[in-house]
């Protein structure tokens, strides 16, 4: 379409001449002379502004406030993108027009912006704009591309460049505090299957903490007091603690809405945070199309591989979740704690929760509910209740990340 038009306008421009060539030969005098002159000075003018100089366009892109000189941000996060472009050459620009394209990497989302600067008399320009929300994910901008035209609209001249920038956006984290199903560990059956979270410490010490009010005197360390001038307490090793094992299900069947999956996700994050910080072992299985583990035998997740995986983590599986919690089981030792993160109430996950009794692990349900659960579904999930509660497991449900908060709280019911 716009060759076409081109070819239309260059027709037209050489009619235009031709008949103000033959005017002047024909006719003669002053005015034909003078309608030549300025004709060929206006073709001269379109003809150089091919070479205004933004074929060669330049550009820096940099993130403003919170996300400056960051890499990740946290999903719902807003981008303030700052972006300075210079143009070389001298030919005068009247604006210049720039798109931009923020692509989501792990799914087929992008947005796209349009705006424009006036160059100032050294050719540069400064575009500051904010991006919508971020989902989940791994965003890149694409090539930038830039366009003038000259000061009648006739023409326009394109120009790109690129500078390759990758956004990771991770899953709401919440600052989860304690879960009363740890502290369950301290007395009655539980007491029995797992170590107590609350575990005594060794006399090794490990390191060199900051000091927290109600430290007794013993455990100050006086000569990392005296080096930095603050208050600083010894650290000492703990004995083994249960392994904390989190089991996503990302089977594609189970989830009615993606804002749904994404609430699953968010929880499984901030269950791995609470756990990292209670220096509890991590282990970790995203089921998936494929199966991955992490933690697995001797070895402990850390936060950043299982964070990384949650960034792309999509709802691609299939198969039974039975299955999946039948060899979670079998793949981590006796003792550990296993927490299930799905929306389903099947039959066969509560046979694979009869099988981690068997194995002395402690298993859990972090039920995702709808927004609007209906009257079918809250009765299914009052019948799953009652069955886990006369089991003794324990069961959480959720319809919004913020529930989690209270819902894991000590002391609640």
């Amino acid at each position: 379409m716009g060759k076409l038009w081109f070819a239309k306008v260059g027709w037209w421009c050489a009619a235009l001449y031709l008949l103000s060539l033959c005017f002047v030969v024909f006719q003669g005098g002053k005015t034909s002379l003078m309608l030549f002159v300025m004709l060929n000075a206006l073709g001269l003018y379109l003809l150089l502004g091919r070479w205004s100089g933004i074929g060669q366009v330049q550009g820096l892109r940099t993130l403003e406030g919170a996300a400056a000189g960051l890499s990740t941000v946290t999903a719902g996060a807003r981008l303030r993108v700052k972006l300075q472009v210079h143009i070389p050459g001298y030919w005068p620009l009247p604006y210049v027009i720039v798109r931009e394209r923020l692509t989501r990497t792990s799914g087929s989302d992008s947005q796209d912006y349009e705006l424009s600067f006036v160059p100032d008399y050294r050719r540069r320009g400064t575009i500051e704009y904010e991006t919508a929300p971020l989902r989940r994910g791994r965003y890149v901008f694409q090539q930038t591309s830039c366009s003038t035209r000259d000061i009648f609209g006739l023409f326009e001249h394109h120009g790109a460049f690129e500078q390759p920038l990758e956004i990771r956006v991770a899953p709401r984290v919440l600052p989860l505090r304690d879960w009363r199903l740890l502290r369950k560990s301290r007395v009655g059956a539980v007491q029995q299957k797992v170590a107590s979270i609350r575990s005594r410490e060794t006399t090794q010490i490990d390191g060199v903490r900051e000091f927290l009010y109600g430290d007794r005197l013993s455990r100050i360390h006086w000569n990392a007091t005296a080096r930095t001038g603050e208050w600083k307490s010894k650290e000492y090793e703990r004995e083994a603690l249960p392994r904390f094992v989190l089991v996503l299900d990302r089977r594609a069947a189970a989830y009615s809405s993606p804002e749904q999956f994404e609430l699953a996700v968010s929880a499984t994050a901030s269950l791995v945070d609470l756990a990292v910080r209670l220096n509890m072992p991590v282990g970790f299985l995203s089921a998936g199309r494929e199966r991955l583990w992490f933690g697995v035998g001797r070895q402990s997740g850390t936060r950043e591989e299982v964070m990384d995986h949650l960034i792309d983590a999509e709802a691609d599986g299939a198969g039974s979740l039975g299955e999946a919690l039948g060899e979670a089981s079998e793949r981590f030792e006796p003792g550990a704690y296993l927490i299930l993160v799905s929306p389903l109430t099947e039959e066969d996950v509560a046979g694979a929760f009869e099988t981690l009794e068997a194995r002395r692990q402690v298993a859990s349900h972090v039920h995702i509910a709808g927004r609007f659960p209906e009257q079918a579904e809250r009765a299914v999930l009052e019948r799953w209740r009652k069955l886990l509660l006369a089991k003794g497991w324990d069961l959480i449900s959720i319809s919004r990340l913020e529930d989690l908060l209270q819902a894991t709280e000590v002391g609640t019911a």
